[in-house]
């Protein structure tokens, strides 16, 4: 019947006869956390896309997430678990490697992975205790940088409200899934690192390595005032320079730094922090209007007008600089380096 047409589908979706629905869930994780999937069309699984490379394992996975209840959480750690995960990123013959697998489809070693524009994100916000785990709720808008969030934008024929984040920083500081996407203006270190456009199903991310990406991490204000939170935490909660060096490479890398890393850093953190100034000038976040300029369409007179950014009047800023000594800003400066790393950056 046209009543019962739905719930026959969901039947047939979620009937633990069907191989198909596991079968595409299993390939879309695996390639989550390889980078590359099994079968290499996760939009087009079937006879049509690309055969997978280890059939078998496709099918003792799908069975095993059956099999577990349809658990995301057991399938991801029977994946983190493996033998195939837990191999080393390189191989002791390379060059026999090279020529025996050259497309790198027998996962004899771990490909390195890029994390994604939002996994990075969310990455420098739980270092430095700041993000928001908050499930659900109204999209998040966070600070971004001011010449886009006030670039001039059209909708259906007249000037869009500028962006403008959230007053709070609890608020701006959510997982980036809840991040507002507006087709016209994505925030720019979402989309330097590839983030997909939410106009279109992506199949698989793309990893490009271009110069803005080097400007937004480096440079931009998300990934300094990461830093900046993230030193003057570790500096308040232990006891020495050299136990929050090690504390910081054990939240970023997963690993105490070594001898030598320690003592070069913190040769480095001194002759640094007596480069810097005693004291800074605060500098203004967020403005609270904006001149827009634009040309009368049936005229063609020149015109202006004044936005006024009304939420920007109780806006909250992160921590700033001018708050902190040049002790605290000169660790903030390794930390910006640090998350800068390709240690940091990718999944080895």
């Amino acid at each position: 019947t046209v009543e019962g047409r739905r719930t026959a589908l969901a039947d047939w979706i979620a009937n633990p006869k069907n191989p198909l629905t596991s079968r595409v869930i299993v390939n879309r994780i695996w390639q989550w956390h390889f980078g590359r999937a099994i079968a290499g069309n996760p939009n087009n699984f079937g006879s049509t896309g690309q055969r997978p490379t280890h059939p078998e394992l496709l099918d003792w996975l799908a069975i095993q997430f059956v099999e577990d209840g349809w658990s995301i959480k057991s399938l991801h750690r029977h994946i983190l678990n493996s033998d195939a995960y837990a191999r080393s990123t390189t191989h002791p013959n390379a060059d026999e490697l090279a020529k025996s697998d050259p497309a790198a489809t027998a996962w004899l070693v771990f490909q390195p992975r890029r994390l994604s524009a939002e996994e990075l994100r969310d990455s420098m916000l739980a270092a430095s205790r700041e993000l928001n785990r908050t499930m659900g709720g109204i999209p998040a808008r966070p600070e971004i940088n001011l010449e886009v969030a006030l670039q001039p934008r059209m909708v259906m024929g007249t000037f869009a409200s500028a962006w403008t984040p959230n007053t709070l920083p609890s608020q701006r500081h959510r997982r980036s899934l809840y991040v507002l996407r507006l087709r016209g203006l994505v925030p720019p270190l979402l989309e330097v690192f590839n983030s997909p456009a939410p106009d279109f199903s992506c199949e698989r991310r793309e990893s490009s390595t271009v110069t803005p990406q080097v400007f937004a991490l480096f440079n931009g204000n998300n990934s300094h005032a990461r830093a900046l939170a993230l030193a003057d935490r570790l500096l308040a909660e232990t006891n020495s320079d050299a136990e929050a060096l090690t504390e910081c490479y054990r939240l970023l890398y997963s690993r105490s730094p070594t001898p030598e890393e320690t003592a070069d850093t913190l040769n480095f953190w001194k002759n640094l922090e007596a480069s810097l100034p005693e004291t800074l000038e605060p500098v203004e976040s967020q403005p609270l209007e904006v001149v827009r300029t634009a040309v009368e369409e049936n005229t063609g007179e020149h015109f202006s007008f004044t936005e006024t950014l009304y939420s920007n009047r109780d806006f909250i800023p992160d921590l700033q600089p001018h708050k902190l000594n040049r002790h605290v800003r000169a660790f903030a400066d390794i930390c910006l380096v640090l998350f800068n790393s390709n240690e940091f950056v990718y999944v080895y």
